[in-house]
This record gives structure tokens, sequence and C-alpha cells, in this order.
């Protein structure tokens, strides 16, 4: 496209097109679109080609993409939907290819394919006269026709053209479905599927491997295989040359690309005509310009958010590893480094620039820097596809040097378990433990498998012995083997004899790719192999997040690392503590160091005080720097930090061991353009200062009242509860039993959002007025919300069965249904049954029955918010619900001293950067004001005191004077009542007082 064409035309055609102009105009301006927009030779199209076979013209066809030009597509739809799938039929049976489909009245655009089940509609794009972007349209078309191979290696321009709203995907993904549907009874490729959900439970504690998952990774896979070969400007003659990457190794480059769990797709019929599709497609990037990890951009994209949260997969912005490697690797021609965690290997390539930077500048022949670059610069990863986009990045970050590498190139980024949690220890020695799906595990004797090259010529012979050999000719061929003891060589025998059946059972090519991967780490914990840097950002996973066994293993492993801070900890311990000391002591030699991004709490939290003191089981690291990233914005979706430590001796037990932190802690401040910014607009944007190290909050608190407030009930799922009146007959509601239904919400979760609310009477002594997070305004309560509360007289909290008893049928009904809801949807344990009935966790840890009965005089705020807000609740039998916390008050001099500090700006200033942040800023409070802040307890004597419970009593007066409009947001009516605040000069002086009486 012309720069004088875009500028001066393209505006013109879109707009033109915008107004829908009638079938022959559209006609012509999606020719000029083709041959200027997109540079087609305009004798490769068609137009009104006509179809005998089916009796009709395709109005403009491009290879096997066609279009269908309609006057107005609200009212011709129905036509392009008889009409089509009789002209891709027809097309895909002259090219022997799958075809597109495009009908337009050229203000929308909707692509379409063949289904099982008829016509599908893939991807729609509508046009607006006064668009902003012109071009959107023709980067939306482009993927369709396929026809320009320089696109740039952008982050933006790889969604685009590969992500989650690219037809590219659009089409991938309902062509993978059909394929694997056909591999329901393929022994093969169901055991790769099994085995990669195996190896994602190991990754994140529990299942999360569902059949799109399986298909998006492998939709990515062979997006990233294609990118490894296009490095080198080549193609493979077959999809199998390019899915085992046969056609790397014989261009000398080997551990990257290799045959896994995804080449499933080959065992499909039709499998290999779609990899070399999805392969052209992917071939169009001018990848030796690559300057950032772009594949992390279409990890990112392709996988839903909400996955990924539940991943722990948080990858690290590209400005932030340049800086961490440029502090960590001050000498990269000496240093060996190591990302544990390497994902889609973003510190690999970061470190391999600085690297060959370093070369230059030191005048080093070009393949001896990229020899010294697979030698220094390693990645592990246990994720699968992880590790594919990691050894493509690798690759990438050599950019022009590859073209001048070694005869022969390794690519050191390997799958394997950095946590090493299969290496069992046993009498005699340790093993590494392989699990089979539906099966007991393999185990490999540990001493064998820690010796690479002995491993690797012992896996060969392994192989040939499996094809055509025997069990004494195997264990013959391991002691020729240099490394190779008797004990091992015979020890193989048994993972042969297992191998053997799974051969046998057509569950057999798999098993080489898994035996040499699964080991590597164990290679890389020698000693002789370890690194002088390790780097990375590891799985962020909350205990709670993990499955019941996995929190058992992952408690009994942090209390030997000295990481376990006890119960009360529990649900803030993260895997990322353990995979801090482990991979430092594994892999990271003494006087090494050690750089991660780690969640903010590792700086100030109690629950990760074992990190900061830094004295382990066998290990000692000693804090050297920290970063704070809570300043700058957006970097990651939970608030983060970095640590810097230093592996030093560990000391006699009891002597030496207190740790002492630096005195400084570095902070990045600024906003940033976008998530993925460049290294340049991170520069331009962010500014860096020293702070203090910030002091740990304190879990008791530093003022009284952290004893005292407490958080609500856990009153959930919200539409088995909370409650709206049905409306009421020509006799009216029923005032001992009024008929209500569950009140179903936009922010229900999954699977609760699907589920049916209850409907009924209920006795109106169950229907309770709740405290929401939400009904709390500055110095004001909005009206509460209304749910049924199954307690009765005495405080106790009552099930279906209880309610019955109790002579409380309405009541009875309802629990009997919101359980078995419960019992159908709730969380379950390993062995099936149910984590936690219905009626625990409604009053899970007594936060409801403690409440009983209601104090007469009670405080409450809101748990979350950019703002405090707190009112007086008097006189009230409203329960108070989790989304905000209470305590009881003698007096309301007490109550509005309280809430004065608790509203005043001054008090959240003082606690904002201990908060969690998320999109919007800091965004919870919990108990972080009587944490962190010196609060005394209320003294009618102090004059500072009194002054305070009056400024609230006019502060109450101005909320109440304020209008608010029922419909209004709450956060709209919070904002109305601070600014009504402001302008009568109570918040200065609110602040004020506060300032004082902290100090």
């Amino acid at each position: 496209m012309t720069n004088r064409w875009r500028e001066a035309r393209l505006p013109e055609v879109i707009a033109a097109l915008a107004r829908r102009p009638g079938h022959e105009q559209v006609r012509v301006l999606l020719a000029e679109l083709l041959r200027e927009g997109l540079g087609i030779d305009p004798a490769q199209l068609r137009q009104e080609d006509w179809r005998a076979r089916v009796r009709g013209r395709i109005d403009t066809l491009f290879g096997d993409t066609l279009f269908e030009l309609k006057r107005d597509l609200r009212q011709e739809r129905a036509e392009v939907e008889r009409r089509l799938p009789d002209y891709l039929a027809d097309v895909e049976r002259e090219t022997g290819r799958r075809a597109l489909g495009i009908a337009t009245d050229g203000a929308v655009w909707i692509a379409f394919e063949r289904g099982e089940e008829g016509l599908a509609e893939l991807r729609r794009f509508e046009l607006a006269a006064d668009t902003a972007d012109p071009a959107a349209l023709l980067r939306w078309l482009e993927p369709a026709v396929g026809v320009r191979g320089d696109l740039a290696p952008e982050a933006q321009t790889v969604r685009e053209e590969l992500g989650r709203e690219s037809l590219v995907w659009a089409r991938a993904r309902g062509e993978l479905a059909r394929l694997w549907r056909t591999l329901a009874d393929n022994p093969e490729a169901q055991l790769k599927r099994k085995l990669w959900d195996d190896l994602l439970a190991e990754v994140y504690g529990t299942r999360i491997g569902d059949e799109a998952l399986f298909l998006q990774h492998t939709y990515l896979t062979i997006v990233a295989k294609t990118i490894a070969l296009h490095v080198l400007e080549t193609r493979a003659e077959s999809a199998e040359a390019l899915l085992s990457g046969r056609a790397l190794a014989e261009a000398g480059i080997v551990g990257a690309v290799e045959s896994d769990f995804f080449d499933w797709v080959l065992h499909a019929p039709g499998g290999d005509d779609f990899v070399l599709r999805l392969a052209r497609q992917t071939e169009r990037f001018r990848l030796h310009d690559a300057e950032t990890d772009v594949l992390k951009a279409l990890y990112e994209n392709l996988i839903d958010p909400s996955e990924r949260r539940i991943l722990g997969e948080y990858y690290t912005p590209d400005w932030l590893a340049a800086e961490m490697v440029r502090a960590a690797i001050p000498r990269p021609l000496e240093q060996t480094v190591l990302d544990p965690a390497c994902g889609s290997g973003t510190f690999l390539f970061r470190a391999v620039r600085r690297l060959l930077e370093a070369a230059r500048e030191a005048r080093r022949p070009i393949r001896e820097a990229v020899a010294l670059a697979a030698e220094r610069v390693r990645g592990i990863d246990i994720h699968p596809v992880a590790v594919i986009f990691a050894r493509v990045t690798w690759l990438l970050a050599l950019g022009e040097a590859v073209r001048q590498r070694p005869e022969r190139l390794s690519v050191p980024v390997f799958l394997g378990d950095s946590m090493q949690w299969n290496l069992r220890e046993a009498v005699g020695g340790r093993d590494v433990v392989v699990a089979v799906p539906d099966d007991a595990p393999i185990t490999i004797p540990a001493g064998f498998a820690e010796n690479q090259a002995a491993y690797d010529a012992g896996l060969a012979e392994l192989t040939r012995a499996l094809r055509q050999g025997t069990e004494e000719g195997l264990v013959a061929a391991l002691r020729r083997l240099n490394g190779v003891s008797e004990a091992d060589a015979r020890a193989m025998v048994a993972p042969f004899r297992r191998l053997r059946a799974l051969y046998q059972a057509g569950r057999n090519d798999i098993w080489p790719f898994v035996l040499r991967n699964l080991v590597r780490p164990l290679w890389l914990s020698r000693a002789e192999n370890r690194a002088e840097v390790v780097i990375g950002n590891p799985p962020w996973v909350r205990y709670n997040d993990l499955a019941p066994a996995m929190q058992d293993r992952l408690r009994e492993a942090l209390r030997r690392e000295r990481l376990w801070a006890g119960q009360r900890y529990a649900t803030s311990q993260d895997l990322a503590a353990l995979f801090w000391v482990r991979s430092a002591e594994r892999y990271l030699n003494e006087g090494g160091r050690i750089a991660f991004v780690l969640p903010h709490g590792f700086l100030t939290r109690p629950a990760f005080r074992g990190v900061r003191q830094g004295v382990h089981a066998t290990t000692r690291l000693v804090i050297e720097a920290g970063w704070r990233l809570d300043g700058a914005e957006p970097v990651f979706p939970n608030l983060a930090c970095v640590l810097f430590a230093r592996r030093v001796a560990r000391p006699a037990r009891g002597h030496g061991e207190a740790t002492v932190l630096p005195a400084t802690v570095r902070a990045w401040v600024g906003h940033l353009p976008r998530r993925d910014a460049t290294a340049a607009e991170a520069a331009q944007a962010l500014r860096v200062r020293d702070e203090p190290w910030p002091q740990e909050v304190e879990h008791e608190g530093r003022s009284p009242y952290a004893r005292r407030f407490r958080d609500g009930a856990t009153i959930y799922p919200r539409r088995l509860f909370f409650v709206e009146p049905l409306p009421a007959g020509r006799l009216g509601a029923n005032p001992a039993a009024p008929r209500v239904r569950g009140r179903a919400g936009n922010l229900d979760k999954p699977p609760w959002n699907a589920v049916t609310p209850p409907q009924g009477p209920v006795e109106a002594r169950f229907l309770r007025p709740v405290v929401l997070g939400e009904t709390i305004l500055p110095f004001l309560l909005r009206t509460p919300a209304t749910a049924v509360v199954p307690m009765g007289e005495n405080g106790t909290v009552m099930d279906a069965r209880a309610a019955d008893i109790a002579g409380f049928p309405n009541l009875t009904a309802w629990l009997r249904d919101a359980e078995a809801k419960w019992a159908a949807h709730a969380s379950r344990r390993a062995s099936g049954e149910l984590k936690m009935g219905l009626r625990d966790n409604l009053d899970h840890l007594r936060k409801l029955s403690i409440q009983h009965p209601p104090a007469p005089l009670r405080v409450v705020y809101a748990k979350a918010g950019t703002h405090l807000a707190a009112a007086i609740l008097s006189g009230s039998s409203a329960l108070v619900d989790h989304t905000a916390y209470w305590a009881a008050v003698e007096t309301m001099e007490e109550g509005r001293y309280l809430t004065a500090i608790l509203n005043a700006d001054e008090t959240r200033q003082r606690v904002e950067r201990f908060q969690a942040r998320g999109l919007f800023g800091p965004r919870h409070f919990d108990k972080l004001v009587w944490q962190v802040l010196a609060i005394p307890e209320f003294d009618p004597r102090n004059c500072i005191h009194r002054r305070l419970a009056e400024a609230a009593a006019q502060a109450e007066a101005i909320a109440a004077s304020v209008p608010l409009e029922e419909s209004r947001h709450f956060r709209a009516q919070r904002a109305a009542i601070r600014r009504a605040l402001a302008e009568a000069g109570l918040a200065a002086e609110l602040h004020a007082l506060v300032a004082e009486l902290l100090g």
C-alpha cells in the first residue's frame, strides 16, 4: 500500500463503504482495497465467477476466499446463508482446500466457513464512516487473503494476525476441534492428551486442562515451530518435518523443535494439510527484525485472562526483564544464566541479547558469541507450550547472528520440573518418577539421569531395544557407556519392561520425548552445571488455589525450608516462595545471585518473613536489593516487586543467622502507555527513586482495634441467599412468609452464574437486612440488601434438616433447593467429597454466628475500593457481609472517632502503598489500617479524639443532606458526599486531625 493512497484515498473508500453504497459500488471499492491496500494483482481476481454445478455466480473470488456482496446485509443475510454453503463447497472441490466466505454490504463484513452443522460465522467487522483508523478493515481482511509476507514482528501485529480475534485463529479452532474428534479412539493421541494434562496439573497444583485449552496449545505450538524454522528463512517440505524438528536438525539446529504432545494432529486425516496452511499464515512475519519476545503477546492474547490468573501466569514486560538482566548480569561473557521458570523466554531473550552486545564490544567473533550463548544462557519450564515458545524466542534473540552459528547449535531450553517434585528419595539412592496416565509410574535411577551424555546415549539404546532388542542386550549396551554403573544398567530393565508394554499397546512414540526432557533439571543441578545468575518470574499460585494434595505437599516443603509462617497465614502463602528457595538451592552456585519478580507481599507480609530472613534448610540467601513496582502502571494484574539476593555459606545453626535487609528499596513510578511498553517508552514514562525499605505489616496490628474489627460473613453463593421480592398477587404479599427469589447479578462467578436461583416463600424472620461493602458511604448507609439467613434465635445456623426439625417448612424447602445446587456445583476433594457443606460455608470461621445477637452500636467499613468508606450502624438487626468489616463500640463518640479516621484521606494515603493493586489502582483495605497505623483506642479525655468525633458528627449531617438518587451507582454516591465534605472544609479538617493524631 502506498502512503499516498493510504493517506488520501483510503479514508474516502472506507467512508463510502460505511454508507452501504450498493452491490456494484461495493465490488468496485473492494477491488480497490485488494489491489491498492493489499497488493493483489487484479488478474488474480475472478469477478462474477459462474459455478455451473450450483447454478450461481460468486461475486468476487481470490484463491480459496470468496466474497458475497449485498446491498444491505440486515435484510439479505438469509440469502447469504442459503447460497454461501454451495459456493464454499464448490470452491473446496476445485482447490482441495478449506474455503472462506466473506459476506459484506460495505458497512458489515462477516467471515463464514462450512462447519459440520452447516454455515458457521467466524468473525465480523463493522465499519463507521467517521472511524479514526481507516486501515483497520485492511488488517482484518489481510489474513483472509494472506498475501503480505513482510509483516512487522510487533506485539500488536501478532495479536491482530494470529490472536483470539483473528480470522486465522477462528478458522483454526474449528478445524482443530474437527480433527480431534476423528481421534477419539486413537490410543497414541489420547495418551499425549493425558500426559499434557498431567504436566499442567504438576505445574499448577490442580487439573485445569480441558479440551479447548489443549487445542489452543496445539495451535500455539504449530505457530511457534513454524517461527523457529522461519528464523532461518526456510520451509519444511512436510508437516512431519516441521513438527518433529527434522527440518531444523538438517540445518544444524537441535533442541529447538522436537516431536511432542501436540503432533497428534498428524494422526488425523487432513492434519498435514492443516499444519502447512497454518504455517503459511505464520511465515508472513519479518522475524529477523524481532526486538522483543513476540510470542508472549500471542499467548497472553489467546489464553483467557481468567485462565491465566488460575495458572499464575503473569508474564514479564520486556522493559522490566531488560532492566533486571542489566542489574543481575554484570559480566555476561563470564556468567552462566538460568531461568528456571522461563515461560515464553522473555528473560532468555534479554540475556542472549546482552551477551551478544558484550561480545561485539569485546570484538569477539559472532560464531564464538553464538556458541557462548548456547553454553551460558539456559532455561527450564514444565509448561510444554512455554518451552516451545522459549526455544523459539532464544533463537529469535540471535537475530542476524544465527546466520553465523556453529555447525551444530543446541538450544539450551528444557522441558522439566525445576522444583523436582518427581525426585523420590529411596533406600540406596534416588529415583526420578515419571507418571503414566491410568497406570503405575516409570522410575529412572537418578544417578543415571543426571549424567546428560550417558543418559542421552542410554535413551537411544533403550529406543533401539524397544524396537528389536532384548533385556540382556540393553543391559550390555548400557554397561558399555561411560558413566553408567552396573547397578544403573540393571535398574533400567524395569523401565524397559514397562515401556515395552506401552509400545505394544500403541502408546509409544511420545516416551523418548518425555523421558529425555523430564530429567534435565537433575543435570542442571549438578555442582559443575550450576549458574552464577538465576533470574526469572516464577508462577504465583496462592495456597488456597492449589488442589488439596498439592497444598499438603507445599506445606511440608515450606516447613522444611523454614518458610511456613503458621496456619493463620496459610491463605497468604504462595508457591513462588518455595520456587525462590529451591531455585537457589538446586541451580545457583555459592556466591551467585538470584533475581525474581515476586508478589509485592514478599517485601512486607508476615507470610513471607522467612524469605526475607533468608535462612533455609541447606541454603542461605541474603537479600541485597529490592524494587517496588506498585507505583508503575500497568505492569501486572497484581502488585509486584523484584528481589535480588546472594547465596552465601550457611552458618552453623544458631550462629550469625540474623539477616539485615537493605536500608532502601528502588521504586519505579509513572504511567506506561501500555503493559507491553518498549524499553524506550518505559524510560520516558517512569521515574526511579530510592525509598526506605517498607516496614513489615504486622498481623496483630499496631492498633488495639486490629483485634476488635472482624470480617463479615461469607454469604455465598449470592444468588442462593440474597433475594428480591416476587410480584404479589391481588391479595398482596403474605407478611408472615413473603415470596422471594434469589437475586442474580453481573458479578456472579462461574459456575454459579449459570445456576437458576431459588424462589418461593420464606418465613419473614429469616429475611434479614445485610450490610454490603457497596451499602457503605462516607458517614452514611444506603438501604441494606435482603438475604435468606437461616439463623435461629440462639444464633445457630441451620441446614435444611435442622430447619425441618425446627418446624420452618418454607425455609426447609428453600435450603433443600440451595443445598442440592451447592452439591452439584461446589468444589470437591480428590476423593470426590465436598470440601465444605453449604451450612459450614455460610458460617465459615463463625463469621455469621458471631454476629448474634447484633450489637446495638457498630462501626462498618468497606473492605475494598480506592477510597475508604465508613459509617455507624445503630440499632439495627442487620448482619454484615464479608465485603465489609465491623466492630462493636461502646459509645456514639467512639464510633464517630473511628469513622472520622477511616474516612479521612490522610488515612488512605498512609496505607495506600501496602494495598494490593488491581487494574484501576489500590483495591483492598482489609485490616491494613489497624495493622499499619498505630491508631490509639478512643479516650474521651483526649482533645484530638474529641475533635475527631465532633467533626464526624458534622460530616454525618452533611452526608445526610446530599441528594442521592437511589439509581446512581454507589461509587458516584460516595464521590458526591466526598465533594460535599471538601466544599464544607471538613475533608481538610479531618485530614489535618488524623495527621496530628498519628504524628
